[in-house]
């Protein structure tokens, strides 16, 4: 069987990184003998090193076309694109739907749109038609699962959770500043910060330092501020408007995320006391290796992977456009102090069974 599994959002991060790894691991764990095939965007040669494919390429050549991609495809049994919430949001989907085009033109494999988080009043005719071509689709969350049931059918519609949430670790050095079991993790995001999807910037960032100076006056935790989401530098700069007044204080440290994978921030997530996050895949890096995480919400997929976990989205969601208060994330924050240890059981409950539920996605594979 050859597999080609390809993501066709234009802008590299972390957590784009670890479904496509994720998926990789698990079509590798169904299917030992396959030929996996990775094409990634505009940073193929970032992943260069994921053990569980044969072929890593990037989607475009020298002449920015997806020659390479399309030449990839022509023999496919299966073809898997990461849908993620890439059709969420109200983004000009063009560029996207010209690909799957040019896949669709190219190819006589099954196809999956794989991993999908999406609105219903974000479902239009071109993204309805665009999905629709798929032999199957998977939604990570129930929410997006039950509108794809509802508008494409139950013989095509699947539910499995983020293949991240199967992600390994792979153990490095730990950054300036962490205290291992003493240190809760801040992340923040430019998209948080905008009329888009979130709230005004001086909002946002009151909100989060006052959850910092929190910690540092009631607390004796350290403070790591993590960057999650790259593409030169892309949250790197929220990230560093947060860490302005902190820069003399000890217990306070960034971590400049660039040059780790998404397996080894999640090794560093993983060994955290709570996490505070505004991004989705930092969640699944902690949900997953049972760090307690309150989620700055700006869409459907933190809240229905929060739900799909703890049965409700309240209090583990705070979406950030409720955020009209300065100590409104502070108060949210303090629940988590003192229901740290609760958190944690349901998760170490929990999360043996929804990991093997997004590891049962190699049952479509076996439909092929």
């Amino acid at each position: 069987m050859k597999i080609v599994i390809t993501n066709n959002s234009i802008m590299y991060n972390r957590g784009s990184e670890a479904v496509i790894r994720g998926v990789a691991f698990i079509c590798r764990f169904w299917h030992p003998e396959a030929r996996i095939v990775i094409s990634n965007g505009n940073y193929g040669e970032v992943l260069k090193d994921i053990s569980d494919a044969d072929v890593i390429l990037p989607k475009y050549d020298a002449s920015g076309t997806i020659s390479y991609l399309l030449d990839e495809v022509r023999n496919a049994d299966v073809v898997l694109v990461t849908g993620a919430d890439n059709y969420d949001y109200g983004y000009d989907n063009t560029h996207m739907i010209h690909v799957n085009n040019e896949i669709f033109k190219n190819t006589k494999a099954r196809t999956i749109l794989y991993d999908c988080s999406l609105l219903p009043e974000h479902l239009m005719t071109s993204e309805f038609e665009d999905i629709n071509r798929f032999s199957v689709i998977t939604a990570r969350e129930k929410r997006t699962a039950n509108l794809f049931k509802e508008k494409f059918g139950m013989e095509k519609s699947y539910y499995y959770p983020d293949p991240a949430f199967v992600l390994p670790i792979e153990k490095c050095s730990l950054p300036y500043g962490f205290e291992f079991g003493n240190t809760i993790g801040i992340n923040i995001s430019n998209l948080i910060m905008g009329k888009r999807v979130g709230n005004s910037e001086e909002i946002v960032l009151a909100n989060y330092r006052n959850v910092i100076n929190y910690i540092l006056r009631e607390t004796t935790f350290n403070v790591l501020i993590i960057q999650h989401v790259m593409n030169n530098g892309f949250d790197l700069e929220a990230a560093r408007k947060l860490y302005i007044g902190f820069e003399g204080e000890t217990r306070v440290s960034i971590m400049e995320s660039e040059l780790l994978n998404s397996m080894q921030i999640k090794y560093i997530i993983s060994k955290l006391r709570l996490l505070l996050t505004a991004r989705t895949h930092a969640s699944i890096a902690a949900y997953s290796t049972n760090v307690p995480t309150l989620v700055v919400g700006y869409s459907v997929k933190s809240i229905g992977i929060a739900e799909d976990i703890f049965g409700e989205s309240e209090p583990y969601v705070i979406n950030v456009r409720k955020l009209n208060d300065d100590l409104d994330l502070t108060k949210k924050f303090k629940y988590f102090l003192d229901n740290e240890q609760s958190i944690k059981k349901h998760l170490i409950k929990k999360m043996p069974v929804y990991k093997k539920k997004a590891l049962d996605f190699g049952e479509v594979l076996d439909e092929c």
